[in-house]
């Protein structure tokens, strides 16, 4: 061995970073001490086997897939990532992935390299989620979604695109809250928040802004018509029944609509003007949709009529 080599070997033994070699079919050829304090196996039981000894068994087929096709494109990978350790307690560990190539650029070994996030890290994260995140249904709350608004927004101005942004109050849940109680109230606003979650685009962004109210945003919409056909999926997956205590429920819903009619056009004003457009919603009979814009061209009546 020569100084060089055996500088890199004491180098991979006293890194406080858990370490881990394998060769190119993936099979482990060398951890570090390290590595050992994390997971709690030792090179005597880890060499010879695969990272599937770690697996927490978390993380989907999608997940590695994507894992896979980021090393095969950049040869590397870098994460957060759910594993176990020997006496099958799950941790997180912030991962990174190293392709080894010789002179040829094919690969030979692959480099682990990982950290336990701890508790304090794992404590951060939670409270910097609350801080944008509705608590009750895991929504973006209105800090974030103002911030996404504006975003979008910005976008809009620069491209020339048309962007929505639809308010929405459920219509009857005080009735729930009182009939059945506050804990399924509660479970009936995740309800509703999944089916919306559900009826939207990844690219479209639903808020919880407090109580049974809603916002979302719309950043991509084909004018007024492809804002209404949005918002009628919605009105119509929240009057389909919900169960709660083991009885139908009937709710609905008001929603009012705003459109980016000019480049102008501020985040704040837009919020505001599909809150107005709710509440006439509201006036009108509840289980409507309403544009703020009279000019829109659509009918003012029922949304199931437009």
């Amino acid at each position: 061995m020569t100084a060089d080599q055996d500088i890199l070997c004491r180098a991979f033994d006293a890194t406080s970073y858990a370490m881990m070699m394998t060769a190119a079919d993936g099979t482990i050829l060398q951890v570090n001490p390290a590595f050992t304090r994390v997971t709690g196996w030792s090179p005597e039981e880890a060499v010879g086997r695969t990272p599937s000894l770690i697996s927490s068994g978390r993380q989907d087929i999608d997940f590695y897939e994507d894992m896979w096709r980021s090393m095969a494109e950049t040869g590397r990978w870098q994460g957060e990532i759910w594993n176990r350790r020997k006496d099958g307690e799950a941790y997180l560990e912030f991962l990174t992935v190293d392709a080894v190539r010789d002179d040829a650029g094919e690969i030979t070994h692959y480099l682990a390299v990982f950290s336990e996030l701890g508790e304090r890290m794992l404590r951060e994260q939670r409270i910097s989620h609350l801080a944008y995140h509705d608590d009750l249904t895991g929504l973006p709350n209105r800090t974030l979604f103002m911030d996404r608004l504006d975003r979008a927004v910005s976008l809009a101005r620069r491209k020339g695109a048309q962007l929505a942004v639809v308010m929405l109050d459920l219509d009857g849940f005080k009735a729930v809250n009182d009939t059945f109680g506050h804990e399924a109230g509660d479970l009936l606003l995740k309800a509703a928040s999944d089916r919306l979650k559900d009826c939207l685009r990844e690219s479209d962004t639903v808020s919880r802004l407090g109580g049974d109210e809603f916002a979302v945003l719309l950043p991509v919409v084909d004018g007024a018509k492809g804002a209404m056909q949005t918002a009628q999926r919605m009105l119509a997956t929240l009057n389909r029944p919900f169960i709660l205590a083991g009885e139908e429920v009937l709710i609905g819903a008001s929603l009012g609509v705003a459109l980016m009619a000019s480049p102008t056009c501020a985040a704040s004003d837009l919020l505001k003007q599909a809150d107005r457009a709710m509440y006439r919603a509201k006036r009108g009979g509840k289980g409507d949709i309403a544009f703020f814009d009279d000019d829109a061209g659509l009918p003012r009546g029922k949304a199931a009529s437009a």
